[in-house]
């Protein structure tokens, strides 16, 4: 069976499972990873966020976690934390219109979210870190070490792509941002999330954490998903990405990638000259197999870290 069969046969049963019922949201949640404390972090002219923070082992450079489209920090990195933080200081925040964000305010573009990641470091005393982004998280991470190079030690990406213009089905989406839009002003879409990446689980585990997830999904609201990828469908760094090819970068390519076509990885891999880290696993990889997106990216990071210290 060819990729492009099995991707639109996933994508098909991934549609049906979110026609199943997902239940309220739950006013009472028993059953929580364990995560790094948190707190809200004033950043200057710009609002409060909130943030999970690790000091890790008290040497090695930071690394800083930037998450999903539709998830939050927690949702995203509820199974790296504790691995990734025995060997580096940990930093993830919320981003603009998700989670415990940043509020949006107008419009605005994946270099201003960039400078709201810049902005967390210079509150935090972090000098240089690591970013470390999944999905969405993966151009924000481009987009700061483009306009804060002194800042960024090194990049891991995932399931991600210099430009989402380039096939028919991408361009369709995101054509569908803008009346999308406009419905969630009346409250359509809520459910949304919790429909795909939750409705069709049957683990034990992720049975046990479904309450959890389904209020952490339920605090994005659908015009905060809506507003920022409207700002995904101007990001193109085609002709830009030749400029990091100095900074050491690995992509965790997610090769059964139903949402961000694995060749497009590919493709960015190669213009950033970055190492390639195959997983085996769809774009959900963070919460279908945590522990399987825990191991890509904590060897990852000690990939990256002894390729840095080797140059």
């Amino acid at each position: 069976m060819s990729h492009s069969v099995w991707r639109f046969g996933s994508q098909l049963r991934r549609g049906a499972g979110g026609l199943r019922p997902v239940g309220r949201v739950p006013a009472h949640v028993e059953h929580r990873p364990d995560l790094p404390p948190g707190e809200v972090v004033h950043l200057p002219g710009r609002g409060e966020v909130f943030v999970r923070r690790h000091s890790g082992p008290g040497h090695g450079v930071p690394v800083v976690l930037l998450h999903g489209v539709t998830w939050s920090a927690d949702i995203n990195f509820h199974g790296v934390f504790d691995a990734l933080s025995r060997h580096h200081p940990v930093v993830a925040l919320d981003q603009r219109g998700r989670g415990r964000g940043l509020p949006i305010t107008g419009e605005f573009g994946l270099s201003d979210m960039a400078d709201d990641v810049i902005a967390l470091l210079d509150e935090l005393g972090i000098d240089e870190a690591v970013l470390c982004g999944c999905s969405l998280g993966s151009l924000v991470a481009l987009h700061a070490a483009l306009g804060h190079r002194d800042r960024v030690a090194g990049l891991v990406l995932c399931g991600a792509a210099l430009c989402y213009r380039r096939l028919l089905r991408d361009r369709l989406a995101l054509a569908a941002v803008r009346p999308a839009a406009a419905m969630a002003k009346f409250g359509f879409g809520k459910s949304l999330a919790a429909r795909y990446f939750g409705a069709n689980r049957t683990e034990e585990r992720f049975r046990t954490l479904w309450p959890w997830l389904r209020a952490e999904l339920a605090r994005t609201p659908p015009s905060g998903v809506t507003s920022v990828m409207r700002a995904v469908a101007d990001h193109d760094l085609r002709s830009r990405a030749h400029e990091l090819r100095d900074l050491v970068a690995v992509v965790v390519l997610t090769t059964h990638d139903t949402i961000c076509n694995p060749a497009l990885q590919e493709e960015m891999a190669a213009a950033l000259d970055a190492q390639v880290v195959r997983l085996d696993r769809d774009h959900d990889v963070p919460l279908a197999d945590p522990d399987a997106y825990r191991d890509a990216v904590v060897g990852t990071l000690s990939r990256l870290t002894r390729a840095d210290a080797r140059a």
